[in-house]
């Protein structure tokens, strides 16, 4: 008996220990995820995109996502902006959907412009800042030059898969 059990114990511990380590692997980064969210730590270029496909696509298609163009509405500043809105309202209507942090809205806005197209530009930032009335974090980000923008910088001439690619209606970052 005692020697199964010393046979047993290095698997015991084994498996006590791949259990702990996984469990304390992803507690880290359920916290570090919270922590990037509340805006304590940026976002990395990968987890940006990632970010954005993750959060974008609970509710919209990719495709719906990437084929967006200056012609079909307003800048992804707005588009960010009306989404944190609608996110409330449904939230109000006891819709499961996670209500996007200002960290998270900055992080994705960044995203879309640069790999869809940041057409900031083509509005008169009074109108834009009209439209963003309340929503501090993202009239700071429309006051940050595009040059200031780390991730927006960091992704600098990628084009999201399937992305509309008409220049004359990419302005900004894309051109």
């Amino acid at each position: 008996m005692k020697k199964r059990l010393l046979l047993l114990a290095p698997l015991i511990v084994f498996l006590l220990g791949f259990t702990v380590f996984f469990t304390q692997t992803a507690w880290r980064m359920q916290v570090l995820g919270a922590i990037k969210a509340k805006g304590y730590l940026p976002y990395t270029s990968d987890e940006a995109v990632s970010l954005a496909y993750t959060r974008c696509t609970s509710c919209h298609t990719q495709e719906k996502i990437v084929k967006y163009c200056a012609r079909c509405g307003p800048p992804f500043i707005i588009v960010v902006n009306v989404m944190k809105k609608h996110i409330a309202l449904a939230q109000k209507q006891k819709r499961d959907i996670p209500q996007l942090s200002d960290a998270e809205a900055v992080t994705i806005v960044q995203v879309w412009n640069a790999t869809i197209g940041n057409w900031d530009g083509d509005w008169r930032k009074e109108d834009l800042a009209r439209m963003l009335k309340g929503d501090h974090a993202l009239l700071a980000l429309l006051e940050t030059p595009i040059e200031q923008r780390e991730i927006e910088m960091a992704l600098k001439g990628k084009l999201a898969p399937g992305a509309y690619t008409d220049t004359k209606m990419n302005s900004g970052m894309n051109q």
